[in-house]
């Protein structure tokens, strides 16, 4: 389990299915700016949250709970040479604008630079969703590219953009440097 100021992030249960499933997977305003399919039934959802469970015990994975209810889903890959990418950032469209994205985001990064030791963080996000670019620029992630993919649940070309933060960032931020 990760903490954040607010927030437990944890490895899903059994017992998370209604809360990830009101909160996140139905919401399809929130897929507009996710990789990830909305999930349209309770069956779905349980298939689902079992593939979760599954895929979180052998990665850095995780469910955002705020008072004992999932609000959300996080996680960061590694991707070669101590780079990490983040596997995104969800939060309930209920639970925006508390300031968890940016408690998620500076865990992430405590994370991958104190406990990983990786030497760049990866975020890429969907360029016409502008709380991410927010959130990104707020804590000090510089661009790198913009590429052209196509969404596989439903075949949408998207328009993506990537920034990243260094350790060297993050130790100057910490006042290491």
């Amino acid at each position: 389990m990760l903490y954040t100021e607010n927030l437990i992030l944890r490895k899903a249960q059994e017992s998370d299915l209604y809360d990830i499933f009101n909160n996140i997977w139905s919401d399809k305003n929130i897929y507009e700016n996710m990789f990830f399919k909305p999930t349209t039934n309770i069956e779905e959802a349980l298939e689902r949250l079992n593939r979760t469970i599954e895929y979180q015990n052998n990665n850095y994975a995780y469910f955002i709970c705020y008072n004992n209810e999932v609000i959300g889903f996080t996680g960061i890959t590694y991707k070669k040479l101590q780079i990490y990418e983040e596997t995104g950032i969800c939060i309930a469209s209920k639970y925006q604008g508390n300031g968890f994205g940016n408690e998620v985001l500076t865990l992430l990064k405590k994370l991958i630079f104190e406990e990983l030791n990786g030497k760049v963080f990866l975020y890429y996000f969907i360029n016409s969703n502008i709380k991410s670019k927010r959130l990104c620029l707020k804590q000090g992630f510089k661009y790198l590219e913009s590429k052209k993919i196509i969404r596989e649940w439903d075949n949408k070309e998207l328009n993506t953009d990537c920034y990243y933060f260094t350790r060297k960032m993050y130790k100057a931020e910490k006042g290491c440097e």
